[in-house]
């Protein structure tokens, strides 16, 4: 067991010089029956009672096979398919110096420009292929072999069969890439919806907590600090299932789940309104104006940008405007009065993550200070009608 750990690290660190993820064990089972053919090549020729001299190349072809196996198991240097491609094929016409009836060579061929194959790119597979093919029909036209035009067509499918392993490994490689990519759209999304969500539930529960301090810090109005802090529990609740309720969203995507649009808007204004916040809205369009992930993206602009409003400029008179216009879409206007060189605080990440809402909704956002108000304006495309289908009755 502890020489299969050994075998399967190194393996797995030649891999990785080489630059493919495969299992360990596909080199392990190549070797092995590297080593099989090797025993299968020898074993016939030995049989046959060589001659003097053909003792000597069956010895250089054992030997420069032990070498080979030993320089893949222990060299410390980064992987050379180059010496693969010379040491197998010198083995091979090593072994064809000793003629045989039955010859398991052309196998190691094939095994040896499969391994080529399936680690390099397509010209550098195609060179070596090459070389392959050259010694073949060299040592066919010589006599050493048999057949060679078999041989030929072994090897170049065993060069195909290292490709295709390739392009599966590759085709792996892509589909982790995009799996990967999925995982963190899914990551931001649920982010993104979280944000909206606690930011705006946290705006309105801070507002509502500060009015009740004031009216107990003032004028000892416990009337109003408890309707006060009863707004900022209801808010608190609601926030929790405004968040079990996304989460739940997300997780499903199903269908027929309900998203806040165009029509919720007077209702998050109010929500804001009922904790302190001055804030006007001024719409003028129907609640089906947008549908879907636009009428979404207009209500987390309004969201975000009340809460932004809570945060940076407390007690500043704060006007929405939600208009549509025909053939010119939804215009989504909040204005908030800001100091003279304010400026966005660094680190946040909501006017970033609105941007991205609009933009994915096919609007354009534009930020920012104007004459001393800082502006948000969003910008949706008109919602395209659907195409009619005109039915002529037959005469």
């Amino acid at each position: 067991m502890r020489a299969l750990r050994w075998l399967e690290a190194r393996y797995r660190r030649v891999l990785a010089q080489l630059g493919y993820e495969y299992p360990p064990y596909y080199m392990t089972i190549t070797e092995a029956a590297m080593v099989l053919l090797t025993i299968g090549a020898v074993a016939p020729r030995v049989l046959a009672g060589p001659q003097v001299a053909q003792w000597v190349w069956l010895a250089a072809a054992i030997a420069l096979s032990l070498v080979h196996l030993s320089a893949s198991l222990v060299s410390a240097r980064s992987v050379s398919i180059t010496a693969h491609t010379a040491a197998t094929l010198g083995v091979a016409m090593l072994f064809w110096c000793v003629p045989t009836t039955f010859d398991v060579v052309p196998l190691m061929l094939v095994l040896g420009i499969t391994q080529v194959a399936a680690v390099c790119t397509p010209r550098v597979a195609a060179t070596h292929l090459a070389v392959y093919l050259a010694v073949v029909i060299g040592a066919g036209l010589l006599g050493a072999n048999h057949q060679a035009w078999l041989i030929v067509l072994t090897v170049c499918f065993g060069a195909a069969v290292g490709q295709l392993l390739q392009n599966q490994l590759l085709l792996l490689r892509a589909e982790r890439r995009a799996q990967a990519a999925r995982t963190a759209l899914d990551r931001a999304a649920i982010a993104a919806e979280v944000h909206d969500v606690v930011a705006h539930s946290l705006a309105v529960v801070l507002l509502n907590v500060t009015a009740a301090r004031r009216a107990l810090e003032s004028d000892d109005d416990r009337a109003e600090a408890v309707e006060a802090l009863r707004d900022a529990e209801t808010q608190g609740r609601t926030a929790m299932k405004d968040i079990r309720n996304t989460i739940e969203l997300l997780r499903t995507d199903g269908p027929g789940s309900a998203q806040p649009g165009l029509a919720d808007i007077p209702e998050l204004v109010a929500s804001f309104e009922r904790a302190g916040l001055a804030v006007t809205l001024d719409q003028r369009t129907s609640s089906t104006a947008l549908a879907g992930t636009s009428g979404l993206a207009a209500f987390r602009v309004v969201q975000e940008s009340l809460a932004n409003a809570v945060k940076h400029a407390p007690g500043a008179q704060v006007a929405v405007t939600v208009e549509a216009r025909e053939r010119r879409g939804l215009a989504v206007r909040v204005a908030c009065p800001v100091p003279d060189g304010a400026r966005r605080a660094p680190g946040g990440t909501g006017l970033d993550g609105m941007r991205a809402r609009v933009e994915s909704a096919g609007g354009t956002l534009t930020t920012g200070p104007v004459d001393g108000t800082w502006l948000v304006d969003a910008r949706f495309p008109a919602a395209r009608p659907s195409p009619t289908v005109r039915q002529e009755t037959p005469s």
